[in-house]
């Protein structure tokens, strides 16, 4: 029987070698230039299981183009939402306008991309009201988000400073509840976001628009300002473009987003008068 020559036992011994190396976990150097997921945090617009759910697409979007893992993440409420903001928990933040001018003042974040479409909300009543005008509001109990929402905060100015009388105003927990009073009869109008209003009306609720907010910058994306400047860059382009391109579009309509544009801090003055309403802690010491 021929005997093993020292170059096969070589062969045989260097394939066991591979072999072995091949069932060991990267360390070190290669486990090193994984880049770390972006977390990426969205203001509490709705219930968190109904935020993650509408927003997966653009979060797989996101993955897809950047070549980097996002992970989505929110908190209970908005004074929460702001204050991880201000801590920099976030590296790319989707947030409402007052609260972008707030990141952007601190520093640590800078303004990439807004919605296209400006901000505004609308004032309904019943169909049936008697109310027509915004006149007709002096003194009347009117229904808003919650106060810190800047459709409340740009509502609540607005009529103050029309009506005759002031109106009592109402906060509520959502959008969906504010309007929801007027029909229950708890409110005699109420100051809502477009969207709202118009998934209602689309449902046959018996609302009536009399009016509607002035115009201003919509949501804002940013990015921490201690990433690399090209990355948020990237983020601008796969945001600006998302309307011109298939599978951006199809996720635009999933999420019900009329598409980006490219932003930057100075954009967002406008929502300056509403950081002085904002009462949030500057501090915390609390666990998330």
């Amino acid at each position: 029987m021929p005997q093993p020559t020292c170059r096969s036992r070589f062969a045989r011994h260097f394939s066991w070698l591979l072999a072995l190396l091949l069932l060991i976990p990267p360390t070190g150097t290669e486990a090193a230039d994984k880049p770390k997921p972006l977390m990426l945090g969205f203001f509490p617009i709705i219930s968190t299981i109904a935020l993650f759910k509408r927003f997966a697409p653009l979060i797989g979007y996101l993955e897809r183009e950047l070549g980097r893992e996002v992970v989505m993440v929110t908190a209970r409420d908005f004074p929460t939402f702001v204050q991880r903001t201000a801590d920099r928990r976030y590296d790319i933040v989707v947030t409402a306008p007052h609260f972008a001018l707030l990141a952007a003042d601190s520093g640590r974040y800078r303004v990439v991309a807004s919605l296209r479409k400006d901000l505004v909300g609308y004032i309904v009543v019943r169909e049936d009201s008697p109310l027509h005008r915004i006149a007709d509001l002096a003194g009347k109990r009117i229904a808003t988000p919650p106060r810190p929402a800047i459709i409340t905060q740009s509502g609540m100015d607005y009529l103050q400073q029309r009506l005759s009388r002031p109106p009592l105003f109402i906060a509520y927990q959502s959008h969906n509840a504010a309007y929801q009073s007027v029909l229950g009869g708890d409110a005699d109008a109420a100051v809502v976001s477009v969207n709202a209003v118009n998934k209602a009306l689309k449902k046959g609720l018996p609302l009536r628009r009399i009016g509607s907010t002035p115009p201003l910058p919509n949501m804002a994306v940013l990015v921490a300002s201690d990433l690399p400047p090209d990355l948020g860059q990237r983020l601008q382009q796969i945001l600006v473009e998302m309307d011109r391109k298939p599978a951006g579009q199809s996720v635009l309509r999933a999420i019900g987003f009329p598409g980006f544009r490219a932003a930057d801090n100075a954009d967002y003055e406008p929502t300056r008068p509403y950081l002085v309403l904002i009462r949030f802690p500057k501090t915390r010491t609390d666990s998330p």
